[in-house]
């Protein structure tokens, strides 16, 4: 059976524009992705099941698209012609490989195989092979046609029958970190109940796998499938975990397999319909998967001023966060866009509202829909009223959703967290993706949701009452025991031992004999700022603190104080740290303006009166109590047991560095230019936060300074982004120009097909962190946007 197709004029010039097949102008514009080839290395053949490079993400990035929950690469090597390795699936909450290369082709003629040359490349929204040999010439393209569902067209041009053979087989090996095994077991042996089965059916096999729950490994419903489907018979044969399926034709045809990751029985029977619609009119999806990535390069690449390498980078962001699309799957119940799909603690559908908003932010430009479903995610989840667990949270935002909820709600995921939140910049995305779309029904479904949001940090994280909200710690088994005691770890020497209750904790605070102490608490409101380690939280290492000591500092300059936040009827509430943030009060500075311009555009305004008031206190307080003029830089503030006479909660914990919490009055639109023009010239100074790559996340003078350091040196490009958009406001654009450019340039592996990692070194420019990292591609698009210019 050949299946020929009479292709429609514009499907014509698609199809060749990807194929490389025609120079007419006409044709190589057809499609824009085809001039950002390559902007993402997609190529390699995975061993292992967990295929790790140095820090234990997955070493290779596959191609992900429109939301699916399995990704596909490009072969490496001879070896790999005619088959896409992996496939890679996201097994609800992790990423593992399934195969080294699984439904690989190969054609015979009169009984020899055919060896062919091979031109393999991606391109936004596909992954083309072509291949040739003396008088047969093959093109793959594979694309995404569903959710659940990628799309491959074989095109074979030959005078001449052929012999059609598929082989593959199911990845054995267990476990490599960089290539060298770190576990002897087989997946077989790790896992005894995944008991996978390839099944052949009319038109491919299934694969089956069993139930897994395995938490931060593997976890399968012992319902999920991975299916092949032809648009031809073929005739297989399975051995074990291999497979070979043969099929003949007489001269040129194009056939159509499709592959689709299902991860419930539900999910098997909902895509059977839409994968024979799919295989009854091919070519329709694969026309809607080449145009919606014209539409996404159209809306997305709209700076004429930057360079053709910058307009790469764009590129690579908008692929980046497009593979970090999930679509709504277990307790999820909207869309989503993760962290990274390579992470290993990223992956799945993972969520985190911080990450969210900046997504959100990047993507309303070119992929809006996606932007509202990931904040509407993240909103789906919010505290309400009557929750059976935490009613006293109205309001609150979880840290960390995903495809498994808590066991506390019903579920068996060990990654959904609920203790803490994550800062207040989620009308700063709403408003964003208004901005881009003009959908003032969205303004609508969402303001009442921030107001909510606005109030809960005001009501439960607000010790001292002065509107001025500080980071915590939500009431968790995590942090406190059941009658509400908080919970700390102190140390010394060989000794370790557990206490509970503020008293408590005070008591050895004053006494000074400890070594260290650990607060559950205390990682916890580092993890509600977003900067997990950062100086400002009271975080230095022991050889630093050693350090400081030595230069006549104090142990207790480092040790964070708690305060319980209660309701007027005695209920604990949670924690707050005994400091009100500049960040946080920044943030919540933006959200009144920005919530304030959504009641005008809805008519409420009462509400808006109420935000712009509060707006202008906080600034004044900003302002008044976290500048501190010596050094010319902002900083949190400790909150004293009186309120200092000017009315601040107590001065500038100027002893813990400088950190990018110091901008961030800028960013915000918080700061008088007084006080801005004396943190720019801080920000542009070489022995400050004017590094090689500039903006760390800690000044090389702060006595917690690391460059490897997570929060406390590396640069984080949102920090970055942050802080330029903070200069470009008071008056400084063309040093914040200038800065972007150094970042540009001297960020290792931006220009080259190397993923987009999560943070890079200040002092080498080196990257680190996870691979494919989509808040750093959100700011790397924001920074194509708003600096990089020729």
């Amino acid at each position: 059976m050949n299946m020929i197709n009479k292709l429609p004029p514009l499907a014509i010039a698609i199809t060749l524009a990807i194929s490389g097949c025609s120079s007419h102008p006409a044709n190589e514009n057809a499609l824009r992705a085809a001039a950002y080839k390559n902007v993402i290395n997609r190529s390699g053949a995975p061993h292992y099941m967990l295929d790790y490079d140095f820090d234990e993400h997955q070493r290779f990035n596959p191609f992900f698209d429109l939301g699916a929950w399995h990704g596909h690469l490009l072969p490496d090597g001879p070896e790999g012609i005619g088959g896409f390795p992996g496939p890679a699936l996201l097994t609800e909450e992790y990423i593992n490989f399934m195969a080294d290369n699984f439904d690989r082709l190969s054609l015979y003629k009169n009984g020899e195989k055919v060896n062919f040359s091979m031109t393999a490349y991606s391109i936004p929204g596909a992954l083309v092979q072509q291949l040739s040999a003396p008088g047969i010439q093959v093109n793959l393209t594979l694309r995404f046609a569903t959710a659940r569902t990628s799309l491959l067209e074989t095109q074979i041009i030959t005078d001449t029958p052929l012999e059609l053979v598929w082989d593959g087989a199911l990845l054995e090996k267990y476990y490599a970190k960089q290539q060298k095994p770190q576990s002897p077991e087989t997946i077989e042996q790790a896992f005894p109940g995944y008991t996978r089965h390839i099944l052949p059916t009319a038109d491919g096999l299934r694969v089956t796998f069993g139930k897994v729950r395995a938490s931060s490994q593997l976890m399968t419903s012992g319902q999920s499938e991975y299916q092949i489907h032809k648009s031809l018979p073929q005739q297989t044969t399975v051995n074990g975990h291999q497979f070979i399926a043969k099929a003949n034709i007489k001269g040129s045809a194009t056939l159509y397999t499709t592959y689709s990751h299902l991860l419930t029985a539900a999910e098997v029977q909902q895509e059977q319909g839409k994968i024979a619609a799919i295989l009854a009119n091919p070519q329709h999806y694969m026309n809607a998967s080449a145009q919606r990535w014209e539409n996404y390069l159209s809306k997305g690449l709209t700076n004429p001023h930057a360079t053709q390498a910058q307009e790469r980078v764009a590129v690579k962001a908008i692929e980046t966060l497009n593979g970090n699309w999930r679509g709504a799957a277990g307790a999820m119940k909207f869309d989503s866009v993760t962290p990274s799909v390579t992470g290993r603690w990223f992956s799945g559908n993972q969520t985190w509202p911080w990450d969210t908003w900046k997504q959100a932010y990047a993507m309303a430009h070119f992929n809006p829909d996606v932007a509202k479903d990931n904040i509407r995610a993240v909103f789906a989840f919010q505290i309400q009223p009557d929750d059976p667990l935490r009613p006293w949270d109205a309001g609150f935002i979880p840290d960390l959703i995903a495809y498994n909820p808590s066991p506390e709600r019903g579920g068996d995921g060990s990654n959904w967290n609920e203790r803490n939140t994550k800062p207040s910049l989620a009308a700063w995305a709403v408003m964003e993706v208004y901005n881009t779309t003009g959908d003032k029904q969205w303004l609508a479904e969402m303001y009442p949701k921030l107001v909510a949001y606005h109030n809960w940090w005001l009501h439960n994280r607000d010790h001292n009452g002065n509107g001025v909200p500080e980071y915590g710690a939500t009431r968790d088994k995590a942090h406190n025991t059941p009658d509400g005691r908080m919970l700390f770890t102190v140390k010394r020497g060989q000794q370790e031992k557990t206490l509970a209750g503020l008293n408590n904790y005070d008591r050895v605070v004053r006494s000074g004999h400890y070594d260290n102490i650990e607060i559950p608490a205390q990682v916890a409101a580092s993890w509600e700022s977003g900067r997990d380690d950062a100086a400002a939280f009271g975080f230095i290492d022991p050889d630093q603190l050693t350090r400081y000591l030595a230069q006549g500092g104090k142990r207790q300059d480092w040790q964070v104080k708690f305060a319980e936040n209660r309701a007027a009827d005695g209920t604990l509430l949670g924690y707050s740290l005994l400091q009100e943030s500049v960040d946080q009060a920044s943030y919540m500075y933006s959200d009144n303006k920005y919530l304030a311009k959504m009641a005008d555009i809805l008519g409420h305004s009462a509400d808006a009166a109420a935000f712009r008031s509060k707006a202008d206190k906080l600034a004044d307080y900003i302002n008044s109590c976290m500048f501190d003029p010596s050094s010319g830089f902002f900083y949190d503030i400790r909150i004293e047991d009186n309120p200092l006479p000017n009315g601040c909660a107590g001065k500038p914990i100027v002893e813990r560095g400088k950190g990018p919490e110091g901008w961030s009055p800028l960013f915000n639109g918080a700061a008088s230019q007084q006080h801005a023009d004396a943190v720019v010239k801080v920000m542009k100074d070489s022995h400050e936060f004017n590094t090689y790559v500039p903006l760390g996340t800690a000044a090389l003078t702060n006595p917690a300074f690391g460059a490897d350091i997570y929060w406390r040196g590396r640069v984080w490009v949102d920090q970055l982004y942050f802080g330029l958009k903070g200069m470009e406001s008071y008056g400084y654009r063309a040093d914040a120009v200038a800065m972007a450019q150094a970042f540009f340039n001297h960020a290792d592996g931006l220009i080259t097909d190397g993923p987009i990692r999560e943070n890079y070194n200040p002092l080498t420019g080196m990257q680190q962190g996870a691979p494919n990292f989509s808040w750093s591609a959100a700011h790397l698009y924001m920074l194509y946007n708003d600096f990089f210019t020729r």
